[in-house]
Parts: C-alpha cells; sequence; structure tokens
C-alpha cells in the first residue's frame, strides 16, 4: 500500500511540487505537461491530456487522482490554475480528501463576472468598468473568459467570433501590472509579497499573456496598503484561505483591481527562498486558521520569465539545460508558435539587471531550440507525452 502523500493537481503543478519538496512534505501529483523537473520533485507524477481549449479532461484527472493518490491515503489536496471556472471538478477531487485551498463555492463567485465585480463595488474596491454584452463602440474594451487564467484569453473586444458563451468586457486599463501574493485565513491576511509583471513578449500566443514577473521587496508608493487592506477585505467577505493573489494595474491616478486569484500562484516561487519559511507549509497552516504575524523579506531581486515557442520547435535528447531553467518538456516533445517552452529565472542586486538578465535567457533558450527542428512530425506535442512517473 502507498505512503500517505499531498496531492497537488493544477494545469502546471512544477511550482507547488517544488515547494512541496523545499518543506519536506511528500507530494505527488497530476497536471497536463509531467514536465522532466516536475516529475523529479515528486514521488509520482501524472499527465493527463487537454481538450481543445486547454483545459484537464475531467475524467482523466478524476482517474489519475485516484490511482496515485487514494482517498484513503490523502494527506490533502492543494490545487494550483485550471480549476477556476470548473469547481465541480474540484468539488469531485476533494470528495473524502482534505481540501487545502478555498472551497468550490468561492471558485463560482470569483468565476461570476456580475457576482465577482458587484462584491467589489459593495466593498469599495476601485476596478475597471465591466459589462455583459459587446460595447458598442468596441475601441477601448477587452474581452475576457469568466474564470480563466494566465491572460490567453483576452483579446480585443473588436475581434469578432461568434461565440460569446462565457465571455464578458472589461474597460482596457494602461498602467503597470501588478500583483500581490498574499495568506489567508479566512478573516485576516498576511502579505507574502508584490511582483510587477513582465512585458508579454511577441512570441506569445496573444498580447495579455502572462510573461513572468519580478519580486518587489518594496511595496508599490501609496498604493501598497490599499491593495492589502482590499484583500483583507475579500477575505473577510468570502473566507478566503491559503495562498491567494491579487492582479492589479496601477495607473496615472492610483490603482485598479482586475481579478483575484483563489489559489497559489505563480509568483509563489519568487518567494519561497530563505529567510521566508516554507510557503507549501504556510498555505497548509493559513488554510487551517494560523497567520504567521509577519514575514521576513529576501534579499535582492529576482525575476521569472516565461520562454514561449518562436516556431514549431523540438527539444533533442541532447539539449544542454542551464540550471537557470524551469518547466523541462520531455526528450522529442514539439512545441508549436505560441506554447510555453520553459521559464527561465534570475537573481542579483538590482531589479533592472535582474529584469534585463531574465529577458536575455529567455532568448538564450529560443536561441539555443532554434538549430532544431522537428522532422517528419512523428514527435508528439508537449501536452500530449506519454505520463510520467518518478
Amino acid at each position: 500500500m502507498p505512503d500517505k502523500a499531498f496531492l497537488i493537481v493544477s494545469l502546471s503543478g512544477r511550482i507547488l511540487a517544488q515547494a512541496a519538496a523545499r518543506s519536506g512534505r511528500r507530494a505527488v501529483g497530476v497536471d497536463a505537461f509531467a514536465d522532466r523537473d516536475t516529475c523529479s520533485l515528486a514521488r509520482e507524477w501524472a499527465r493527463v491530456p487537454l481538450d481543445p481549449d486547454w483545459n484537464v479532461q475531467p475524467a482523466a484527472m478524476l482517474a489519475a487522482a485516484e490511482a496515485i493518490c487514494p482517498k484513503d491515503r490523502c494527506l490533502g489536496l492543494v490545487y494550483g490554475s485550471g480549476f477556476e471556472a470548473r469547481p465541480d471538478l474540484l468539488r469531485r477531487l476533494a470528495e473524502s480528501r482534505p481540501l487545502l485551498g478555498n472551497t468550490p463555492a468561492v471558485l463560482e463567485t470569483v468565476a461570476n463576472p456580475t457576482r465577482f465585480f458587484a462584491l467589489l463595488d459593495q466593498l469599495g474596491i476601485p476596478h475597471p468598468q465591466v459589462r455583459a454584452q459587446r460595447p458598442t463602440p468596441h475601441v477601448g474594451w477587452l474581452s475576457k473568459k469568466a474564470g480563466a487564467s494566465g491572460g490567453t484569453h483576452v483579446r480585443s473586444a473588436s475581434t469578432q467570433t461568434g461565440d460569446e458563451a462565457g465571455r464578458y468586457f472589461q474597460r482596457a486599463v494602461s498602467g503597470e501590472n501588478w500583483s500581490l501574493l498574499f495568506l489567508a485565513n479566512g478573516h485576516g491576511v498576511c502579505p507574502v509579497g508584490f511582483n510587477r509583471a513582465l512585458l508579454t513578449p511577441p512570441q506569445a500566443p496573444g498580447p495579455w499573456s502572462y510573461a513572468g514577473a519580478i519580486r518587489q521587496v518594496q511595496a508599490p508608493a501609496l498604493i501598497g496598503e490599499a491593495v492589502v487592506d482590499a484583500a483583507r477585505a475579500l477575505t473577510c467577505n468570502l473566507g478566503l484561505k491559503g495562498l491567494n493573489g491579487l492582479d492589479f494595474i496601477i495607473t496615472d491616478t492610483g490603482w485598479t483591481l482586475l481579478e483575484l486569484n483563489p489559489r497559489p500562484t505563480a509568483t509563489l516561487e519568487l518567494w519561497d527562498v530563505p529567510p521566508v519559511p516554507p510557503l507549501f507549509d504556510l498555505h497548509m497552516q493559513a488554510c487551517l486558521g494560523r497567520l504567521p504575524v509577519g514575514l521576513p523579506q529576501p534579499e535582492g531581486a529576482m525575476a521569472v520569465a516565461v520562454t514561449y515557442a518562436e516556431t514549431t520547435m523540438c527539444v533533442p535528447a541532447s539539449f544542454p539545460w542551464p540550471n537557470w531553467s524551469a518547466d523541462l518538456p520531455q526528450v522529442g516533445c514539439v512545441m508549436q508558435m505560441g506554447e510555453p517552452v520553459c521559464t527561465v529565472h534570475a537573481e542579483g542586486a538590482d531589479v533592472t539587471e535582474v529584469e534585463q538578465q531574465a529577458l536575455e535567457r529567455r532568448q538564450t533558450i529560443l536561441d539555443r531550440l532554434a538549430v532544431f527542428r522537428p522532422g517528419d512530425n512523428d514527435h508528439p506535442p508537449r501536452h500530449e507525452t506519454q505520463a510520467a512517473v518518478a
């Protein structure tokens, strides 16, 4: 009989697996990629296929979860991205498993634009104007898919697709994109840290795709306290638990909230470093109602940047992945133009230098992979590689 373990489920689970490993927790997981480094971080890892909209297939996810972490052997269920608009799948995964995170009911509220933005109005939290129907004229408006993540679903409202199901419209706002990672215990919060988003590169599948972020030791002047207050108000109203994230824009006149991510976000790895205690443990403790009084701040700057394929690319067995890269695809898989290839990291004393280094490393990966081309299309796409077990 397998030992008891924490079960990690996510669209991409490497960051959570890394957090569990740092905390010394036994973990297994299921995601859509089963990347090489992810598999090395957990006792067992399985891959499930994606549908054409890049959602994990529910039956496959449920079967894989039961196979590697039966309900009677699960210490706790920790989830990442991919469930915001699929609370029913999370509800089924959490049956007879201790849920370490927000409830499916919270996800249902956050993924419903009408309910969520009405709540922001009620709490006095600034946000861009939203509406359910396509605005006329379209200029200055964005179309977003409710409950989606990663930014690839965002497009200009002027783009006509004929399918408006599950989408809403939000006024575009100019400014710098930031985020706050915070711990919540249902009625209080403990800020982990602020992050500034990197600009989306031309290789990404859309101009609003997530591209990475830079850790900011200092909160944004005159705004940081208001954002933390917003996190606290949302926590008290929704009963938020564990690690959560707020995405917001700093404008010329203040700030405006874009969305709440009711789960651990991709910026977790920017802060899960000494002297900060293991955030996997703090997530678990917060879900049980316990918050730290405060957290120490890491020294220096750190950035992560997502590398997107600029053309069809193949990963050969001999490819030398640098030690500053992560989310490493399996040997022989093919990434199509616009698909994520890997993540690169950079660290140093100066924020500007670290940002530049991250961008240069992202380009280095693309330049090195450019000399390899898939042969006769006999290699599987990255998200259809065989399940991997570590």
